[in-house]
């Protein structure tokens, strides 16, 4: 064993809630007026996108918000 430890195994604490199913995710999270967001990406690598259409995503009932980042 070294005194930095490096190499050296660590019993992790929040090993046990996970394993017994106990364990909390930042999926499980639900707040009140909880948005989610998405990111869309070219599926063509180095591409141009030359305009974004957010008119269909707008357009549904669940949408806060459509932002482009060009």
């Amino acid at each position: 064993m070294t005194e930095d430890g490096i190499g050296v195994p660590l019993r992790r604490r929040d090993d046990r809630r996970f394993l017994t199913g106990r364990g909390r995710y930042v999926h499980d999270i639900v707040r009140p007026r909880q948005l989610h967001a998405v990111f869309l990406r070219s599926p063509h690598a180095h591409a141009e996108i030359v305009t974004i259409d957010k008119a269909e995503a707008l357009a549904s009932p669940a949408a806060a918000a459509a932002r482009p980042a060009m």
